[in-house]
């Protein structure tokens, strides 16, 4: 079995300073450079059956993929893995 902390996406690279996150093949997130500020919105989508449409916000594009990272981990821990 994976350990949840074993657990690690891919980030592709879209365009204008967007990024998806894939678990395998299904994406489970977004990042993207906002225009006029100099942070980062994500989205957790897909993954932890909500359609939440809201945004998060990281001031570095790193900071914005470890936040997804912990939000995915988190959501299979509250499914039951360890």
């Amino acid at each position: 079995m994976v350990e949840v902390a074993e657990i690690r996406l891919t980030w592709l690279p879209l365009r204008n300073g967007t990024y998806c996150a894939m678990l395998g093949r299904h994406e489970v997130a977004f990042v993207m450079k906002r225009e006029t500020m100099s942070d980062w919105a994500w989205r957790i989508s897909h993954c932890n059956g909500t359609n939440n449409t809201g945004f998060h916000y990281a001031s570095t594009l790193e900071g914005a993929k470890t936040a997804v990272l912990a939000g995915v981990q988190e959501w299979f821990r509250q499914a039951g893995f360890r």
